[in-house]
């Protein structure tokens, strides 16, 4: 039996400064959707969505100072008017990273009633994920995708995109996108096939001592909705037992919709089965229950999301959340 692996995301908090709309969060959810390959049921990073009336208003400087007071410590993203149109979110980094940076750098644009610099990009919506994690494990930073010099005021029309040289990635194409395809499954060993052959091995890293490759079968990859993929095994035990490998999710099986989960025509198209499926593997697994927009009592000017009993909810990576 083939086993498909899933990772626990990463958890990206965002907050609004504006009251949110429902373009809001529809280009951020989308963005995450797509960005961190969550069509696959196992994305690397998630986005919760936080409507806090109290926030709104606040410079990216003031937001961090309040949240730094809560406890709230870690990088996150902020959503304002132009995020839809713009398809752009920012990410701010930890007060105490700012900190070190300043003490680093030099020739910031500083302002003398700001404690510490706010080290921020304005970046792409579905390039934010693999970003978070590139920056996580030292693969580029903040600093050096930024203007020089760099001025914390500074909007960056110029929005920050990850790219290979050729412009912005389509993240629903499969020929484009540089991660989150990839299934770590465990399987028999009646399931996969091994090889010797050295034109297999000769463009693979890192290259353990080993004097084989493994793959699933083209049937067993075909029975869960995934690709043969010849690589080294990630675990072996004595035959007779279980390997664990990589393979490739299959961008054409029927088990990954294309498409939105929250998109009426997607789900429509969709077995009985393969709702409840799709429902339990996607992040926006309670969409169904879409949260609505309406004005907030006794302020016909601020805006609160309603879950469907009437409570406020906050949205988590596209599935909504008791607050």
């Amino acid at each position: 039996m083939v086993i498909i692996g899933h990772d626990s995301p990463q958890i990206l908090n965002a907050y609004s400064t504006v009251p949110l709309t429902q373009s809001i969060i529809e280009t951020t959810q989308h963005g995450f959707y797509d960005g961190g390959v969550a069509r696959f049921g196992n994305p690397q990073v998630v986005v919760a969505i936080h409507n806090r009336t109290e926030l709104h208003g606040l410079s990216h400087y003031d937001l961090r100072i309040a949240l730094d007071a809560e406890g709230a410590l870690d990088p996150f993203v902020v959503l304002d008017d132009h995020t839809p149109q713009l398809n752009a979110v920012w990410y701010v980094e930890t007060t105490a990273q700012c900190q070190r940076w300043d003490s680093f750098f030099t020739g910031m644009i500083t302002y003398p009633y700001e404690n510490f610099t706010t080290w921020q990009i304005h970046i792409r919506v579905p390039d934010l994920p693999i970003t978070q994690v590139a920056w996580s494990v030292g693969a580029g930073s903040l600093p050096e995708s930024v203007p020089s010099p760099y001025d914390p005021h500074d909007p960056q029309w110029n929005i920050f995109h990850y790219t290979t040289g050729q412009g912005p990635l389509n993240w629903t194409d499969p020929n484009q996108i540089l991660w989150g395809d990839n299934a770590w499954v465990r399987a028999n060993y009646s399931e996969v096939m091994l090889s010797s052959d050295p034109d297999l091995t000769k463009y693979l890293v890192p290259r353990p001592r080993l004097p084989f490759v493994i793959s699933l079968t083209k049937e067993s990859a075909r029975k869960n909705g995934l690709l043969p993929y010849w690589n080294f095994p990630v675990a072996v035990t004595p035959p007779g037992g279980e390997v664990e490998l990589s393979a490739k999710y299959d961008w054409d099986d029927p088990r990954w919709p294309k498409g939105y989960p929250d998109d009426p025509e997607v789900v429509s198209r969709l077995t009985p089965t393969q709702r409840v499926q799709h429902a339990d593997k996607s992040p926006f697994s309670r969409m169904d229950q879409r949260p609505q927009i309406v004005p907030e009592t006794g302020n016909g000017t601020q805006t609160k999301l309603v879950g469907p009993n009437g409570e406020a909810e906050v949205v988590v990576s596209g599935a909504v959340q008791g607050a």
